[in-house]
């Protein structure tokens, strides 16, 4: 399916927080320590993940009834997502791996269900104008992480 233009940045975006949840599961393999990929992924949310929720919640959400279930949904992933970022202890892999798969699921959700209901529900006005919103605050992630370990 061909994504609305106004929201191709969000999409790529995905593509990134789709490679976390690949890196955090090759760091395991390479027995990368629990505390380095919990460092990794505070950088990553912090440089990317949050700011990317943040366009969601602020640019692209607000277009929907405060009480429409996709929204809704939308949100609470987003708070589970977070909530398990912030309490990130320093040795449990579990965790992580919970982390990578929500993180996957959650943008399969958003690309499956909730993109192709907003390009259906909102009219081109309002998709042409949460793209101007978007394009005036975006930054496309560029991985600046000084220890590539899932290369190695």
């Amino acid at each position: 399916m061909k994504r609305n233009k106004n929201l191709i940045e969000l999409s790529r975006d995905h593509h990134h927080g789709l490679l976390l949840g690949w890196k955090i599961k090759e760091g395991l393999k390479r027995n990368v320590s629990v505390g380095e990929l919990a460092n990794y992924v505070s950088h990553f949310a912090g440089e990317a993940l949050i700011p990317h929720f943040e366009e969601e919640e602020n640019q692209v959400l607000i277009y929907l009834d405060s009480d429409d279930e996709y929204r809704k949904r939308t949100i609470r992933e987003h708070s589970e997502i977070r909530d398990l970022i912030n309490n990130l202890p320093e040795n449990d892999k579990d965790i992580l791996l919970k982390l990578a798969d929500l993180i996957e699921a959650h943008i399969r959700f958003e690309e499956r269900e909730l993109f192709p209901y907003i390009e259906k529900t909102l009219s081109v006005q309002q998709l042409d104008e949460m793209g101007e919103l978007i394009a005036d605050i975006h930054q496309p992630y560029s991985e600046s992480y000084p220890n590539e370990f899932w290369a190695k």
